[in-house]
């Protein structure tokens, strides 16, 4: 909301301070079918300006404020000094700060998406950031963004450091050569995940092309794990969903595809791989009567990314001291937190994400949707 005169001018200074106030934006939280407007939800929420962050945080740098409208004409003549007055201190400022002229930046910004209901800026990023600063002698600040859109904007803008990044986002980050990729994230021993396709182990399909005219059940159509991948599987070993498959489903989650398998609701169907452990409490057979017909490709976990422009040997210093933070302690415990059960690291190239490029190109969508797609929880963890 705009406001003029020197309200705005005390608003504005307010504002580059960090606040404790929770942000809630319910566009940036509801998903429709559509995947495209879902995510263009986070660019036009009325109640969110980019960089505002999910728990009202502050602003790393990047938010940009109109000039204010109304007001008396004095008001409006010191905006103009004063707008005149940063930009000429911003000229001498140049030389100053050239390269050469101090050894490093001061502060370190790392960004993450948090779309769940509970803040823990305080209690999981705040303690990570702040032995990743005691271990690097550089103050790093936690910034929190309503969606990986908003995440990916700030660093073009060069205004994040350090990112935690789902893989579409990742790719996307880097065609624009905003990152370069750090660290993959280790959960249950493995750097991937993967989807499976599941059927009734006596009576069902037993090859993909069994599945043919028959029903078949997915999560959602924007889950990377219940959709997205199962799609592009299904595509590359030749079956279009749209035009072979029989009545097809959405169950609102993996443990649902699971029961409407077992139901003999659908023939077959596309869930993240574990999605039977879900169910055995209800159902002890549920590994004898349901079996795996079709993996994907394993798809990378989520990864620690940082800003392209940054010096070689900071970078190295960022990860050792990731590395050291996450080994053990409350930085083993927050870390855990932050990114959905992860435990450890393994080192990352930029050809690990080829898979992520190759489903893009075989469902024909946007990586920046498609990044918006990892936002989901079944996405925080993996892709």
């Amino acid at each position: 909301m705009m406001v003029s005169g020197d309200s705005w001018l005390e608003q504005t200074a307010d504002e580059n301070f960090l606040s404790a106030s929770r942000v809630s934006c319910p566009c940036a939280r509801s998903w429709s079918s559509d995947r495209e407007t879902a995510v263009k939800r986070a660019f036009s929420c009325p109640r969110r300006e980019v960089g505002a962050g999910a728990c009202g945080r502050g602003d790393p740098g990047f938010r940009s404020h109109g000039r204010p409208e109304g007001g008396n004409p004095l008001t409006r003549s010191v905006w103009t000094f004063l707008t005149i007055a940063v930009c000429v201190i911003s000229v001498l400022l140049v030389g100053a700060l050239a390269p050469g002229c101090r050894e490093g930046p001061d502060k370190l910004v790392f960004g993450f998406v948090l779309t769940g209901d509970e803040c823990w800026l305080d209690t999981a990023a705040a303690p990570l950031a702040d032995g990743l600063s005691a271990e690097l002698g550089i103050t790093v600040e936690p910034f929190a963004f309503g969606s990986s859109a908003e995440l990916l904007q700030g660093l073009r803008a060069g205004q994040v450091d350090i990112a935690l990044l789902n893989p579409f986002a990742y790719v996307a980050a880097r065609e624009t050569g905003s990152v370069r990729v750090l660290l993959r994230c280790v959960r249950d021993g493995r750097d991937w995940s993967r989807s499976e396709i599941i059927a009734l182990a006596e009576g069902g399909p037993r090859t993909l092309e069994e599945v043919r005219g028959r029903a078949f059940a997915f999560v959602d159509p924007a889950s990377p794990s219940g959709y997205l991948f199962p799609v592009a599987h299904l595509l590359r070993s030749g079956l279009d969903p749209e035009r072979d498959l029989g009545e097809v489903v959405f169950t609102g989650s993996h443990e649902e595809v699971v029961r409407a398998v077992l139901e003999g609701r659908v023939a077959a169907g596309a869930c993240r791989e574990g999605a039977r452990r879900s169910v055995y409490a209800e159902a002890r057979d549920v590994f004898d009567r349901v079996a795996v017909i079709a993996y994907t490709p394993p798809v990378p976990n989520r990864s620690v990314a940082v800003r392209a422009a940054l010096r070689p040997d900071l970078v190295e210093r960022i990860k050792q001291a990731l590395l050291a933070v996450t080994a053990g302690g409350k930085g083993r415990e927050a870390w855990k937190v932050m990114s959905g059960g992860c435990d450890g690291f393994v080192e990352a190239e930029d050809q690990d994400y080829d898979v992520i490029r190759e489903t893009a190109d075989i469902l024909e969508m946007d990586m920046e949707i498609l990044a918006g797609c990892g936002d989901q929880p079944d996405g925080r963890s993996g892709p």
